[in-house]
């Protein structure tokens, strides 16, 4: 199991889920991932930490108040050093600052929330005692994730500039797709939206391990959640692009069916 258990920068480090039904979420995702999950102290708003054999793998909460109309939604933090300094960075490459910086108790970490230049919504991880996922690449785990976006090129310069990243665009042109690096192995991936894509916005997309695509899709459709597309043949696995009952969009992946 590969262990995460320093401070990664500049990459992506957590996700987390705002959902409009939190018991409903955690049974969806507990059977789907193999999730077990923390308590969720309502002077934290319910924010409940999903575990994957007892380690932090992601997190599952309910809505914010006064966030009702929002999307239920994944979202993707990067690790950084200074959210400050980074939400400058962002403002200054033309992204936008949804939520500033906050203090999460007692000395976890400071969280923010940005926009990047072509609408995608991200988010910022300043470590304190927490680091993000502790685990990575097996069963229930993050593995991947990718920002689609009408204008790829200009998005990879965005987060280049940002998070002193490097882009590679992968040959070919079935899709246009560039490469964050921060050495090797990428770190995420800028994926281009074309005419197929009409009437979605541009999001980022979290990508979870599974041991078996078969098992992973009858649970979701036990638990009302649908197949968006797929499965789709990649070089590291078949992905499932899959959609919850109450809307969240995410993707997992396995290399055993």
């Amino acid at each position: 199991m590969p262990i995460v258990t320093e401070r990664l920068l500049n990459r992506p480090v957590w996700f987390d889920l705002s959902t409009s039904d939190l018991p409903a979420a955690k049974a969806l995702y507990a059977e789907l991932f193999g999730w077990t999950f923390g308590d969720s102290p309502a002077e934290l708003g319910f924010y409940t930490m999903a575990f994957a054999k007892g380690i932090p793998a992601a997190a599952i909460a309910p809505k914010m108040p006064g966030q009702e109309a929002a999307p239920v939604a994944w979202t993707v933090y990067f690790g950084v050093t200074d959210a400050d300094a980074t939400l400058a960075r962002i403002t200054a490459n033309g992204g936008t600052v949804m939520v500033p910086p906050m203090a999460i108790p007692p000395d976890l970490g400071r969280m923010a929330i940005a926009i990047d230049p072509g609408g995608a919504v991200f988010g910022l991880w300043e470590h304190g005692t927490f680091h993000g996922a502790g685990v990575e690449g097996e069963h229930g785990t993050m593995c991947w994730t990718e920002v689609a976006c009408r204008n790829a090129a200009a998005n990879s310069t965005f987060y280049t500039s940002v998070f002193s990243l490097t882009a590679q665009r992968l040959p070919g042109d079935a899709v246009e797709y560039y490469i964050l690096h921060d050495g090797e192995p990428g770190v995420a991936g800028v994926m281009q939206m074309d005419a197929a894509w009409e009437g979605i916005p541009p999001y980022w997309m979290p990508y979870f391990a599974v041991d078996s695509l078969a098992a992973a899709n009858a649970t979701l459709t036990k638990h009302g959640g649908k197949i968006v597309n797929g499965p789709i043949p990649s070089p590291y696995g078949k992905i499932i692009v899959a959609q919850d009952a109450h809307g969240a969009v995410f993707s997992y992946m396995s290399q055993n069916d």
